[in-house]
């Protein structure tokens, strides 16, 4: 049996990237991985709203948690594709919780899915695929 990376091992920490954006890793195991986000002024769009780039990189930063603590340390997983639904358009000055899980994870694909919720309201949900490179 592979041996599966230990997400907590150092606990976890955002990327660069995530940093910048201000996620925060608030948990993931084999089973799901939680990220929030407090979207400010600075996130939005021309009409005042969150813009939907934020809402893609944190569904896509979750996910990509989620698939990263099932497969074995050192392996990568990049996305192959990630398709998004936004159902209801998110707010400033109000957290985001996303919460993704790997479906199902092979020697060479993963499938994954997530939703953000603001106000326990469903703001974007997506379902992606991921390389498996080992």
């Amino acid at each position: 049996m592979t041996e599966t990376r230990d997400p907590h091992a150092e606990g976890p920490t955002p990327g660069p990237f995530s940093a910048l954006l201000g996620f925060r890793y608030i948990s993931v195991d084999e089973h799901e991985a939680v990220v929030e986000a407090d979207p400010g002024p600075e996130h939005c769009n021309g009409g005042g709203i969150v813009h939907g780039g934020f809402l893609a990189a944190l569904l896509d930063t979750t996910t990509g948690w989620a698939v990263h603590a099932r497969v074995p340390a050192g392996v990568a997983a990049p996305h192959v594709s990630l398709s998004i639904q936004y159902v209801r358009a998110a707010v400033p000055g109000v957290t985001l919780v996303c919460r993704g899980r790997a479906v199902g994870v092979g020697r060479r694909i993963g499938s994954t899915d997530a939703e953000i919720t603001q106000n326990g309201k469903v703001v974007a949900r997506a379902v992606g695929s991921h390389a498996v490179l080992g």
